[in-house]
Formats: C-alpha cells, sequence, structure tokens
C-alpha cells in the first residue's frame, strides 16, 4: 500500500472490523488490553507487543 492507511476507526464495545489488504501490514492497536485480534481467522496475541497499551506490529 506504499505507507496508506487502509482502516481507521475507534470502534465501540463489542463492535468488529475485518481489513484486507496486499501485505506486509503495519498494525498499530489501541487498547490493546482490551482488544482481540484475529490474523487469516487466528487469534493473534498482543501480550508483549504492547506498550503503554499501544500494540504494533506487521502482518506479513
Amino acid at each position: 500500500m506504499g505507507g496508506n492507511v487502509v482502516f481507521q476507526k475507534t470502534l465501540a464495545a463489542d463492535e468488529s472490523a475485518s481489513v484486507s489488504g496486499t501485505p506486509p501490514l503495519a498494525v498499530v492497536v489501541g487498547r490493546s488490553d482490551a482488544t482481540e485480534v484475529l490474523v487469516r481467522g487466528k487469534p493473534f496475541s498482543l501480550e508483549g507487543l504492547a506498550r503503554e497499551n499501544v500494540a504494533r506490529f506487521e502482518v506479513k
């Protein structure tokens, strides 16, 4: 995507969203302590990735 933002939104409690794009995708998740992430349909742990409750990772 060349640094373009593919998805940006503040989600409400119990709201979900799906995002697709061509890897690699740089992902930033706020409120990582209250967020569940699935990558290719499988749970992806944000534990250990978060600093100040913001997780940053790449989906390859």
